[in-house]
């Protein structure tokens, strides 16, 4: 948006080959498993704290990383500038404990 237009990253495309990913394109709980990896795939906000816990016991059982995907908004603002100290932010960002009690570090 810095740049006067409407910047677009387009990852998503209809994977024949993987449709549970419903048009998001690369299967990458598929390449992770190539790797050699685990993998968990999550598609929405109340499946994210059992995944975390669930990669973790898959870390303990098999002692390799476990990849957790996280499927987002198809289409959403990001924060992006044309200099690093000029980010435009589209969302309010924590300034409070209260905002982001997981990432509370950074605002101490």
């Amino acid at each position: 948006r810095a740049f006067d237009m409407d910047f677009c990253v387009q990852l998503g495309f209809e994977n024949i080959n993987s449709p549970e990913t419903n048009g998001y394109g690369v299967d990458h709980v598929a390449v992770a498993e190539g790797l050699g990896c685990k993998a968990i795939r999550v598609f929405k906000p109340e499946e994210l704290k059992p995944a975390l816990q669930k990669a973790q016991s898959m870390l303990s059982e098999f002692n390799v990383p476990v990849v957790v995907e996280v499927i987002l908004e198809r289409v959403t603002n990001i924060s992006m500038g044309a200099e690093i100290d000029a980010i435009n932010e589209f969302e309010e960002l924590a300034v409070t404990r209260a905002d982001a009690p997981s990432a509370v570090s950074l605002l101490d």
